[in-house]
């Protein structure tokens, strides 16, 4: 998976055309001023377009809801503001839970359950006076008779009825649990014959009369039953009565009463939400919506983008010219604040304003710093201070520097407080926090360097919100909430940028501090192999490292890069290390039974190799370059008077130089001289300081004099200085140590 990301990788870089900083030309090609041009327009239109204040014709003076305005705002013409989706959907909805389903109250069937109820008794009674004493076989037809008039009433409770003596008192006393218990507010015909609904009453229409009812009140016809029976309960509590019998003759009678008007009920609904306009708000002409000194509350902000929108649509009947200038307007001004940028970069940086790729990624940070900021103003409208504004000026700073960091700050705070409707607060914060981001964000070598932009940006934060927010007479409980979230937002901000980094250096081939310290760690599996299979070549690189690390730093160069680069410059000989005289342990070397030209090729192929290996394990190319640069084109001149002696051509010199490029930058000269001078400084027999001296002269004098340091920035002095700072290095390296006195024999003993 690695190997695959490292391809996909090398292809982007590729197609982006990213090479060091040191191999860079001017490309004054017109492909390359058009790609400049085109990069610069296609950012201005997106930003534009893609990054506005709340709305894309909005005013940009316009205040937006929380904010303050600055002068009364009146209605230029009748504004009607009208519900969104949402609230019609909300509407409707209340409106469907508000009419409740209509049941109509069957009195008929009420009236028809009491003369049931009567007239059982009747017919019970007229039997029992017929037969005051009846026969067995009388009984049983007076049950049939009945049977057949009440097929649903038991055979037990007829019986029962030919035997009581007070029907009467049944009667009455069913006939008041029927009016109190059970047809007071009616019976349905069963739990599924009224819809579920999340409205919780109903309207029952009884004749004229209609009540509304809680649905929980209302009972099928088995629930009626229970009713009965607990009600009979109580009756013999106070009055002891047969419960069962009266229960059997009490449930006989028992119909629903209760019917669901389903018709009425949707001609209701229907009106109910015919009814319903989308119109929320109508605002006459020289109504004022909002005054002077006010906050703008949910309603005025919408009554201001209504007011905003019926400007827009008046300018589009004039025109498509006048509808497109407010548009053509935030082109206009990103493209003049990105154009200051680009005259920056072009006076005063020209190293990263050539550079296409570098361009592609300082807009990229803008992006992303950008959408970030959208997303939390516009999508999620999340409080100013939790803007992640500290994440461009982070970025920048360590992937540039600390100079091409202030500015592009400034050029975001500009942005943010036009496409933001001018608003100051964020423009002040973000020049302040983001200033102080980057230049505690200089000099990072460890992502531990990171809590320290951490407590700076957090601190920031406190200390511009309780200034600002005090100055607005904000209340003090609002202005805790905020130095909260300025707090979370100074610590987490820094987090995020420790995230994305890795991605642009290595898309971008921007090498930090931070990974040169990572590639410093001896441990590094390339510097890890090149010490148990090239000890001596270990050895020699970490020396070079040395003198290149501390004649960078006495000129003023990257030392950290001088040293690294060092470590890594002769990863090439791994492959054969037995062909370089540093790791040959006998005295026969292995170039004796070779031609000098072979020599040459073997010694030549270092380099190539060596660069392989980089890209394999994910070098950076400026640490890289050090390989392909720290001998130049310098003639290997052992082998070369090696083949001259035995006949060759002085012409073919050619043939016995290093494939290059000569070095390029500060840091990878010194490298080729500390690389000479410790080779050439075991050669000395006696390294006195004045031999070490004229030797480290005589190696500089040579280099300069055959043009190998033409094309790296080296002056005279700094030619000078270091010098000087290799002779302190090589003087500590040979010091002379004392001569211990030698123990006599018997002591030995």
């Amino acid at each position: 998976m690695y190997s695959l990301l490292l391809k996909l990788k090398r292809r982007i870089k590729k197609l982006l055309k990213v090479q060091s900083e040191s191999r860079q030309r001017p490309n004054k090609s017109f492909q390359s001023r058009t790609f400049k041009f085109l990069l610069l327009v296609v950012v201005s239109v997106l930003v534009g377009v893609l990054y506005p204040g709340e709305s894309l014709y909005d005013p940009l003076d316009m205040p937006r809801k929380g904010e303050m305005s600055i002068e009364d705002i009146i209605a230029p013409f009748q504004i009607t503001v009208k519900k969104t989706d949402r609230e019609l959907k909300d509407e409707i909805e209340a409106t469907k839970l508000s009419v409740p389903y209509i049941i109509d109250y069957d009195t008929n069937i009420t009236n028809n359950a009491y003369k049931g109820l009567e007239r059982f008794f009747k017919i019970v009674d007229s039997l029992k006076k017929k037969n005051p004493s009846p026969t067995q076989k009388q009984i049983d037809e007076e049950i049939k008779v009945i049977s057949s008039q009440f097929p649903l009433l038991s055979q037990t409770a007829i019986i029962q009825s030919l035997k009581k003596d007070n029907l009467k008192k049944v009667y009455e006393n069913l006939k008041e649990i029927y009016q109190k218990n059970i047809y007071k507010i009616g019976v349905l015909s069963d739990q599924f014959s009224l819809p579920k609904s999340v409205n919780k009453n109903v309207l029952i229409r009884h004749g004229e009369v209609q009540n509304i009812y809680s649905r929980n009140v209302l009972y099928p016809v088995a629930t009626a039953n229970l009713r009965l029976l607990t009600a009979l309960n109580k009756l013999n509590a106070t009055d002891s009565i047969d419960v069962e019998y009266y229960y059997l003759i009490g449930r006989t009678f028992i119909q629903p009463n209760l019917r669901v008007n389903m018709k009425e009920y949707k001609k209701r609904l229907d009106e109910s939400l015919a009814s319903i306009s989308d119109i929320k708000e109508v605002v006459n002409a020289g109504d004022i919506i909002i005054r002077s000194g006010h906050r703008v509350s949910e309603r005025q902000a919408r009554i201001l983008n209504e007011m905003a929108r019926i400007l827009h649509n008046q300018a589009a009947h004039k025109g498509w010219l006048q509808s497109f200038l407010p548009l053509l307007a935030r082109i206009i001004l990103v493209f003049a604040i990105f154009s200051c940028l680009y005259l920056f970069l072009y006076f005063f940086r020209r190293d990263l304003f050539k550079s296409n790729p570098k361009l592609l990624a300082l807009f990229l940070v803008f992006a992303i710093q950008l959408f970030l900021v959208h997303l939390l103003s516009i999508r999620w409208e999340l409080s100013m201070y939790l803007y992640p504004i500290v994440l461009l000026p982070i970025l920048t700073t360590i992937l540039f520097d600390a100079e091409v960091g202030v500015l592009s700050t400034v050029v975001l705070a500009l942005l943010l407080g036009i496409m933001n409707r001018f608003d100051f607060t964020l423009v002040l914060m973000t020049t302040v926090v983001g200033i102080v981001a980057c230049f505690t964000s200089q000099h990072v070598r460890k992502r531990s360097h990171f809590f320290r932009i951490m407590y700076s940006t957090a601190f920031t934060y406190l200390i511009f919100i309780f200034l600002v927010e005090t100055l607005k007479l904000s209340p003090q409980q609002d202005i805790l909430a905020l130095v909260v979230y300025g707090l979370i937002n100074g610590i987490i901000t820094p987090i995020l940028a420790l995230g994305i980094l890795p991605v642009f250096e290595s898309i971008f081939g921007i090498t930090t501090d931070i990974t040169l310290l990572e590639l410093s760690d001896l441990n590094h599996p390339l510097l890890k192999r090149l010490a148990l299979e090239a000890p001596g070549t270990y050895h020699h690189s970490i020396l070079v490292g040395n003198l290149s690390e501390a004649a960078t730093k006495a000129i003023g160069g990257n030392s950290l890069l001088a040293r690294v680069g060092a470590y890594f410059h002769d990863i090439g000989k791994i492959e054969i290390p037995e062909y370089f005289v540093e790791n040959q342990l006998s005295l026969k070397s292995k170039h004796d039974d070779l031609t000098p030209s072979m020599s040459s090729i073997i010694l030549s192929s270092h380099v190539k190799k060596g660069r392989m290996l980089g890209e394999e394990a994910d070098i950076p190319d400026d640490v890289l370059n050090f390989i392909e640069e720290h001998h130049g084109t310098m003639v290997q001149s052992y082998f070369y008077n090696k083949a001259v002696e035995q006949g060759a051509d002085e012409s073919v010199a050619d043939k016995f130089r290093y494939p290059g490029p000569k070095p390029q930058t500060k840091e990878t000269g010194i490298t080729m001289l500390a690389d000479a001078v410790e080779a050439a400084s075991r050669t000395l027999d006696d390294p006195k300081p004045a031999r070490i001296r004229n030797l480290i002269q005589r190696i500089i004098n040579d280099r300069f004099q055959s043009g190998e340091l033409d094309e790296c920035p080296l002056t005279i002095r700094d030619l000078t200085k270091i010098k000087e700072a290799f002779v302190q290095i090589l003087i500590g390296t040979f010091h002379h140590r004392i001569v211990y006195p030698k123990k006599d024999k018997t002591e030995e003993e």
